[in-house]
C-alpha cells in the first residue's frame, strides 16, 4: 500500500473523494475542523 494512503494516529488523513448515497461527490477535506463517522459498508444485492 502506498504510504501516503496510510492512516496513522494524530496525524491528518489524505484527501479523499468519494461518492454519497445519492451519487453526489463529497471530499474528506469539505469536512475539515467538523466531527465525522465514515461507514464502509457492502452493498448486498
Amino acid at each position: 500500500m502506498r504510504s501516503e494512503l496510510l492512516v496513522t494516529t494524530g496525524r491528518p488523513a489524505a484527501d479523499f473523494r468519494l461518492p454519497d448515497t445519492e451519487g453526489r461527490e463529497q471530499r474528506l477535506a469539505d469536512y475539515r475542523g467538523a466531527w465525522l463517522l465514515l461507514v464502509f459498508h457492502r452493498h448486498l444485492r
